[in-house]
């Protein structure tokens, strides 16, 4: 299928920056989450339907699938993954819907427990609706009693006094996901949901447990909200309450036969952790809200692999793309930048840093009764990095060659880097007697992309030769960094940064004796962070790279 990375190009749907302690005017809704080519965004490419229209069909379509296919036509069936997002896009637009559209909007963002719609994942009307509430932490979980009914857990027995296996074992793994996010890692909780019309009965957080994985359009779980402060016509809030649905045992097949603890802890550990998100700046660009949250999969359940397969779709696989693009399953895989800055700044105990980024993309309010207050510093994705990096005395476009350098050998620089996959080469050039050299090349870079090219020893190369490299990159200013990465036949490696001047220019030799030389890998990057905001992409803020698609030339010669 054709993943649509142009989805937002028909309607404007940028955030719009906010100062600080300044009333806040209404941020355009960020980027639809992108999907397969179908249906849905044909209407919206033709006009026949409006992102918020389009938003309230592709939320259908997780729970009625059929039923969208049917009046649309071929729809794609989102993966098991986009739940959160979509929901997001579709609560971000409600107040642009009207009517029985925005009746149908609120239907599919209520609780299992509202009984509203069809159109919605819900408890039927007969459930017998159980609660157990954590005992020292404001989580509570609910579940259907009644055994016959798709949703209740194995073990249901129609007694709310009794708890099934599978819900003590959620209890107990969210527990332990606080314990990590917001004890051990100092994140602010989940806001509390006193507002919502349901809150559960009481201010805490929801997560409830339903069978997922037998809807049309199964996945692991989601979070969303109903917080009304989000649907404010005038000032609706960055920093919303968030309830969670959660599969009730994770035994069903469409889960791959990955074993329902190990599916249970990951789902917990992420699906919590956008909860927390809610309540620092829920319109965030999706490189960082998932990105984070894949990483903390890793934190709290570091022997389950699942997250790495998500690295086909990521900088080690694709350095080409841009490390913040938010689609395509790209805003997963971005973990591994996330990743790779804990581990830089060895924070792998307390992942110090991306709080910080949090910190910084805080678009959290208060309220003097006009409206609400930014009171967070409401940075968008890359530039709240940028600022961290910096704050710690860390040039960012150093930070990010460095990113791409270590990517060619993954497995010598991240703990478990032996089983991540390593960045490809772009081309390889045998250079000896026969030919002592190449012409002038040239590739193109977008922001926070790269590329790799390899230099080997021919046949009839010297023993004792030397390569030459000369690079003429982008102008110093607009973020170039280049390496020559020198694997000896021994497997050792050693780097080599090149010093480049202020047009971009640089130079470096090394060693390229056959025998002792087994490949010398040229590393070129466009670490530039600078942003043309709200452009309708679905990279960091929406924008453009002001340095994208410049020319990155490079001469190599042996002696």
């Amino acid at each position: 299928m054709k993943t649509v990375f142009a989805l937002c190009a028909t309607v404007f749907c940028a955030l719009v920056a906010v100062a600080p302690s300044v009333a806040a005017p209404a941020k355009r809704p960020p980027p639809l989450t992108s999907v397969a080519h179908d249906a849905l965004t044909r209407g919206l490419e033709r006009g026949s339907l409006t992102e918020a229209r389009y938003s309230l069909q592709r939320a259908r379509s997780l729970f009625a699938l059929g039923a969208v296919r049917r009046k649309f036509g071929q729809v794609a069936k989102p993966s098991l993954r986009d739940a959160t997002p979509i929901l997001r896009d579709l609560a971000a637009r409600l107040r642009y819907l009207s009517g029985a559209d925005r009746a149908l909007a609120r239907a599919i963002l209520s609780r299992p427990t509202d009984n509203l719609s069809g159109d919605e994942h819900h408890y039927r009307s007969n459930a017998i609706v159980a609660t157990a509430c954590d005992a020292t932490r404001p989580l509570c979980f609910h579940w259907d009693e009644r055994a016959s009914h798709r949703d209740s857990p194995p073990g249901a027995d129609g007694n709310p006094s009794t708890i099934p296996a599978d819900v003590t074992a959620s209890l107990t793994t969210f527990a332990q996901v606080w314990d990590l996010e917001v004890v051990s890692y100092g994140y602010r909780a989940p806001l509390s949901d006193s507002s919502s019309t349901e809150d559960g009965g009481n201010g805490k957080t929801d997560i409830y447990l339903a069978d997922l994985g037998g809807d049309s359009a199964p996945s692991f779980g989601y979070c969303t909200t109903d917080d009304p402060n989000a649907f404010d016509l005038d000032y609706p809030y960055y920093d919303v309450s968030a309830y969670c649905v959660v599969d009730e045992d994770f035994a069903n097949a469409v889960y791959g036969g990955i074993d329902p603890v190990d599916a249970r802890a990951v789902t917990a550990a992420h699906e919590f952790f956008h909860a927390i998100q809610f309540g620092y700046d829920w319109f965030e660009d999706l490189w960082l809200m998932e990105g984070t949250a894949m990483f903390m999969e890793g934190q709290f359940r570091p022997t389950v692999k699942d997250r790495i397969r998500y690295l086909d779709d990521s900088a080690l696989t694709s350095p080409s793309t841009p490390v913040d693009l938010g689609g395509g399953g790209f805003e997963y895989g971005a973990w591994i930048w996330w990743r790779f800055l804990v581990e830089e700044f060895g924070e792998l105990a307390d992942p110090l840093v991306i709080r910080g980024v949090w910190e910084r993309a805080d678009g959290s309010s208060d309220t003097d009764g006009g409206g609400p207050d930014t009171v967070g510093r409401d940075n968008y994705s890359l530039q709240a990095a940028r600022h961290v990096v910096a704050a710690r005395g860390v040039s960012f476009r150093a930070l990010f060659g460095e990113f791409a350098r270590v990517n060619r050998t993954p497995a010598r620089f991240y703990s478990e880097g032996a089983s991540y996959p390593r960045a490809p080469l772009s081309h390889t050039y045998f250079l000896g007697r026969g030919r002592r050299g190449t012409d002038w090349q040239s590739t193109r870079l977008r922001h926070l992309a790269s590329r790799y090219f390899a230099f080997k020893p021919g046949r009839a190369a010297s023993a004792n030769g030397s390569l030459r490299v000369r690079v003429d990159l982008p102008l110093r200013r607009r973020g170039p960094e280049a390496y020559l990465l020198v694997r000896r036949t021994s497997g050792s490696w050693y780097v080599r940064k090149f010093g480049l001047d202020t047009d971009g220019d640089g130079v470096r030799s090394v060693a390229f004796g056959r025998g002792a030389i087994r490949e010398v890998d040229l590393v070129l990057t466009n670490a530039s962070t600078r942003m043309s905001c709200w452009r309708a992409t679905f990279y960091s803020c929406a924008g453009v790279g002001v340095d994208d698609l410049r020319y990155y030339k490079f001469r190599a010669a042996v002696r």
